[in-house]
Order: structure tokens, then C-alpha cells, then sequence
């Protein structure tokens, strides 16, 4: 047989262990055992999963790498123009 020892129990869960143990005319780890046993038979495990980090998102800056290569191909050079007007067929 196992031990499990619980720590900073609250004085209400606790009550409500006696008052369970006490109404089914058993001992409060049987009560406790029962109450896992039909948790875990149910399905209904919550809180289980690991809680997250304080801060949830980085709080240091990544920096990018430096071995990004540059696009290939032709440099393109743009030109300015002055009073533009749509055509007919542009619209």
C-alpha cells in the first residue's frame, strides 16, 4: 500500500472529508479514496495539466539570424510619374 500525504489542506475540504467519512461510516481515507477512484472512473480529471509560466509570452528579444539570404534576380529601380491619368481602358 501507498501513502499519500497532502499538505496545506483547507479546513473546509477537510470538514467535508469528515462529514463524508462520518455519513458513510468510514474511515476519512477511505472517504478520499472513494472520491478519486469515481473522479477518475468518470472521466472528469481537471487541473491536471501543468500550469503555465507567470509571464506567458518571451520576455527577452530573440534575434533573427544573420545567414538570411538575399533574393536573387535583377535590382529593380523605381521611376517617379508626374500627373498620371487613367485611361479608359485602365478603369
Amino acid at each position: 500500500m501507498h501513502t499519500l500525504v497532502i499538505d496545506n489542506l483547507p479546513t473546509a475540504l477537510y470538514n467535508r472529508i469528515q462529514e463524508r467519512a462520518h455519513t458513510q461510516h468510514c474511515s476519512p481515507s477511505d472517504a478520499v479514496i472513494e472520491v478519486l477512484e469515481g473522479a477518475f472512473r468518470n472521466g472528469k480529471e481537471t487541473n491536471f495539466d501543468p500550469p503555465l509560466p507567470s509571464p506567458p509570452f518571451v520576455t527577452e528579444e530573440i534575434i533573427a539570424p544573420c545567414s538570411i539570404p538575399w533574393p536573387k534576380g535583377e535590382v529593380v529601380v523605381p521611376i517617379e510619374v508626374y500627373n498620371y491619368l487613367p485611361t479608359a481602358h485602365d478603369c
